[in-house]
């Protein structure tokens, strides 16, 4: 079972708000294609088609967030958080939405805390 949590913080909330009213109904989606695997890339709902190899690993503000399935199983037990950064002039060649607002989304990682209950007991093979 995938163990894959997202987080993210108001500049992330913003971004997502503005682009939904701009584009309608938009997804995230991560996977190795031909970019970074840690560059989610924005699209509209409709304009790609989330397939079999992609699991939903959360939402952004209600946006669901899609990572290709291997992918997410490399991340299984971490914390994926999402930021927002400016392009700084540089020109993007991504067919990702937010290079049209002058930024790019970026994806941090962070190990995922585990708590375990302190009546757990496990038996070791003999």
């Amino acid at each position: 079972m995938l163990n894959v949590s997202v987080e993210f913080g108001d500049d992330v909330k913003e971004l997502i708000k503005n682009m939904k009213e701009k584009y309608g109904d938009i997804i995230i989606i991560l996977g190795h294609g031909c970019c970074s695997p840690t560059e989610p890339q924005i699209y509209r709902a409709s304009d790609f088609i989330v397939g079999s190899d992609y699991v939903e690993v959360g939402r952004v503000d209600d946006v669901p967030f899609y990572i290709e399935r291997n992918l997410a199983e490399s991340y299984n037990g971490w914390v994926l958080t999402l930021r927002v950064e400016p392009l700084n002039g540089a020109v993007d060649d991504s067919f990702s939405l937010d290079v049209l607002e002058g930024v790019r989304l970026r994806l941090g990682f962070k190990a995922m805390k585990v708590s375990l209950s302190k009546n757990l007991s496990m038996k070791l093979p003999q």
